[in-house]
Order: structure tokens, then sequence, then C-alpha cells
């Protein structure tokens, strides 16, 4: 593949931002690699929150406002990857308020804690994240596909009247690659929805010009207006040749008898999907004002500090499942010592252990809360780590996770949190 940059934020480079990869997917082949979401690859959680930061400074420009002020410390950080819990801080304390009443949604699985990053950085604002669960006896706001993905549909529970009554749509992805995905995505809000200004807020934009021109065609047929802001945007080109062929990956199959602590978070949802698993509200599947947003403040650090008064880690891992993203990484935040993130992944990518290659190991397991999706993990075998925080939302039967609880404890000791009660016992 060649890439060729076009423009890029003041003092970032490709190399600080992404790898390549070759997914395991016919219906497209390869595979940007972030180097600071925390989901493909172990990222320290104030890059990935100061990406976030970093976006919502550009919303905040273009909005006409003023930007965060310590915007060169954040790309520093992130160019040099070296994490700064100062700036951090600053980041985290800095709040705006757009003009129009707006809504935030994140792309599911992999950009929900992105968006939920560049959400908190506003007040009087709502957030949502689009999510592939199956919602029993709940019917999605709208539904739109994702072509070329591994899992398609994306589907959005938005709280009576969010979307009707807001003037601005902020949509927020890790990459556009070549623009269909958010096209689909905002045909569909403005079929259900019309009358909205659009924000697209993404790190990285790799639409060539015909790309771009078919967006703002469709913007000009719907009298809409669409706006697109990336911290890199370029092109890149295909060279096509025969994929490596990868054997066939047997799934986790160790036992453990572990139990997760039951930390409930207050308000639990009266929505559960079709496997059986509860949600919590501070995830934003179903919808969080900055108001509610503010909890997860006083949460983590009691979290934090309730899990760890003694403890004399000093590399722990945060490992969240699937969509739950941006509470793993806050967790993280809170903890002492030198932390690092990652999240379970639907995404099957090609695994080498070649120079310069970023995924060189993988391990594939099951898990209830899936739906019979294939999880994955990548790299955690190279990972100097001390302690593991495993983060589920909900826990149905523990002894289906047993698989990937005993892979964990082969690297560190871990701690497995159900953020609700748990309902099945190990058998």
């Amino acid at each position: 593949m060649s890439v060729t940059i076009h423009q890029t934020y003041k003092g970032l480079s490709p190399d600080a931002l992404f790898s390549m990869a070759l997914r395991v997917n016919k219906k497209r082949q390869f595979l940007f690699v972030s180097h600071l979401l925390a989901k493909h690859l172990a990222v320290h959680p104030a890059l990935a929150l100061g990406t976030g930061t970093l976006l919502a400074s550009v919303l905040m420009e273009d909005a006409g406002l003023l930007p965060f002020p310590h915007t060169s410390e954040v790309v520093h950080m992130i160019e040099t990857g070296v994490p700064d819990k100062e700036i951090g801080e600053k980041a985290s304390a800095h709040k705006s308020t757009l003009p129009q009443k707006t809504v935030f949604i994140g792309m599911a699985e992999t950009a929900t804690g992105l968006g939920h990053a560049v959400f908190h950085h506003f007040d009087k604002a709502v957030y949502l994240h689009t999510t592939r669960e199956e919602i029993a006896k709940l019917t999605p706001s709208f539904v739109f596909e994702e072509e070329h993905s591994h899992a398609t549909s994306h589907k959005v529970y938005a709280p009576e009247g969010v979307l009707e009554t807001a003037d601005t749509i902020v949509l927020i992805d890790d990459e556009i690659s070549t623009g269909n995905t958010l096209l689909n995505l905002v045909s569909a809000l403005d079929e259900q929805f019309p009358g909205k200004t659009y924000k697209s807020l993404s790190i990285l934009d790799w639409r060539n010009k015909k790309q771009q021109q078919k967006l703002a065609e469709m913007a000009e047929e719907r009298n809409i207006q669409l706006d697109v802001l990336a911290l890199m945007s370029g092109e890149f080109e295909l060279i096509h040749g025969s994929s490596p062929d990868e054997p066939e990956l047997p799934y986790l199959n160790s036992s453990a008898s572990e139990a997760p602590e039951s930390l409930g978070i207050p308000g639990i949802l009266p929505y559960h999907s079709e496997t059986g698993q509860n949600y919590v509200p501070l995830t934003g599947r179903f919808g969080l004002t900055s108001e509610e947003h503010r909890n997860i403040d006083a949460w983590t650090g009691e979290l934090a500090a309730s899990l760890q008064p003694d403890s004399t880690s000093k590399r722990p891992l945060v490992i969240g499942i699937g969509e739950n993203m941006y509470l793993p990484l806050r967790f993280a935040l809170a903890l002492d010592g030198d932390p690092l993130v990652q999240t379970t992944t639907r995404s099957p990518i090609f695994a080498a252990d070649t120079e310069g290659y970023p995924i060189k190991e993988k391990v594939k397991f099951n898990l209830p809360d899936a739906n019979g999706i294939d999880q994955f993990l990548y790299n955690i075998n190279s990972l100097a780590i001390d302690k593991i925080y495993l983060i589920s939302e909900s826990v149905v039967d523990p002894a289906l996770w047993q698989p990937l609880i005993a892979y964990l404890k082969e690297k560190a000791p871990v701690v497995w949190i159900s953020l609700t009660e748990t309902e099945g016992e190990i058998r």
C-alpha cells in the first residue's frame, strides 16, 4: 500500500498515529492500526484521552470558540508517546459550550472511547454511541450499514426527543477510509431527523477527490451542511497482491475458577441484550448528558482507591470489553503507576512476528455477551505488566469467561470486575 499525506495537525507525524496491518476479512484486507485508541494495541490512557482532547479543540475552533490552550503539549505527548499526567489533568478540566444544541455520536466498536473523550469537553450536550448489540424489546432510533466491516449493522438507541431537538450532530470515528460509512450514517439520520447540521471528526481521513465529491453531492442533494474535520488527511493506493495464509487459530480453552467482583453503578438500566447482559448508564450506549457524565469523575476515583489501597503495582493493564472503552480508560487514568489500557475486539487481524509489523501475536475466544462473534486480544505477551484489571459491563455466566481469565492469569495477577451484579455461578 502507498500512503500520501496531504494535511496534518501541526506537529503530528503518521508514525505517531498508526501502523499498517492486514485484516482477515475478504471485504477489506487492510487496517490502519491506531497507536492511540487503546483498542488493538495497549496504550497509556493519557494518550487515548488526549487524542479526544485534540479533536475537541479542533471542533471548538471550528465553532468559533477558543481552543484548548495547551494543544502543543498534547501534540508533543502524542508524538513522543510519553504520557504527561499534568497536561492530562489540565485537559480533563477544560470544558466548553457549543452555540447550538449538540449531540455527539461515537462509532462502535473502535471509536466509542474516542467519541466519549471528545464529548467530555463539552457542557450542555448529549453523547451516544452506535452499537452492534441486539437489545431485547427495544426498537433502535435508526440503523445504518458499514459495508466493509466484519459486523455491518450499527444501531442507535437514543432517548426520546434527543435527536429530534438537536441542532448539530457531531459524528466521531477513528478514521474515514472511503466515506461510505459516513454517507450511510448521515443519510439514515437525515431520513428520520431532517434539518440538522453535521460535523464529522476523525483522526484520519483517507478520501480521494472522487470520494470527497460523492459525500458533498449527497449533502447538496439533501440540503444539509456537512463539515469533515480530521487530524490528518491524505490518500492511499492499494497495491494488490496475494494475502498470506493464516493457520486456523484455536479458541482459548484453559480453565479457571474465578469469580468477578460486582461493583454496581447506581442506576443500572432496565435493558437487556438478547443474551441476557445488563447495561450501565455511564457508557453512552443509551444516551448520556454532560451533567450525568460528571458522575464518572467521582466513580473512577473511588473505584481505583477501593481496589488498590495497598497496591504495589507499577505497570497495571486495564482490559475493557468490546464497546465499553471509555470507563476502562478513565479508571486506568486514576490508577497509580504507569497504566496501560487495551480492549477486546471483533476485528480479525493477521498476526506475524515480523520486524515493523504491529500485530505480533493474538488469541481468540468467545464471550457470552458477544452473541457468538469471535473476540480477539493482540500483543499481550509482549507487555511488561504486573497486574491486570479486567472490566466487564455484565457477567451472566462466569463459567464462560474462565478460558480468558486463565490466559490472563498466566501473564499477571487478575482483578476481575463486573459493573453490574453477577447473576450466574461458577460451575
